[in-house]
């Protein structure tokens, strides 16, 4: 698998995580708490998306452009931290969890950030 189509895989991978996390956020916010089984679901596919990441990262150090692997990483580290950030949160109802939003928050711009360097600097795909 080339670099590009790895690159291309990760980053539909990414986009489907990131569009998760906005929708996690968005609820979270609109209804001040979450169901532990959604928060566990989102929690366990960032820490899998941010693990494949990391399990390519040796291929990924072969790639050309620094800067695109350099978005990858900060996309594989905003995924980890929404993750760590969604293992809080837990107060005395064993049903329901109230993580720290403004931290999601900021995962997701970080996020964006990087989906979106990715996004204008990967080569076009062939006709």
């Amino acid at each position: 698998m080339s670099f590009d189509e790895l690159v291309r895989r990760l980053l539909t991978k990414l986009t489907a995580a990131r569009a998760d996390l906005a929708a996690y956020t968005q609820m979270r916010k609109a209804k001040g708490y979450m169901s532990v089984s959604e928060n566990d679901r989102l929690r366990e596919r960032l820490f899998a998306m941010a693990l494949e990441i990391r399990d390519k990262g040796e291929r990924l150090n072969e790639m050309p452009d620094r800067e695109s692997r350099g978005a990858l990483y900060r996309a594989e580290e905003a995924l980890s931290s929404a993750a760590v950030c969604l293992m809080s949160g837990r107060q005395d109802c064993p049903m329901y969890i109230s993580v720290n939003a403004d931290k999601l928050e900021r995962s997701l711009n970080v996020l964006d950030h990087a989906i979106l360097y990715l996004t204008e600097h990967s080569p076009l795909e062939e006709a």
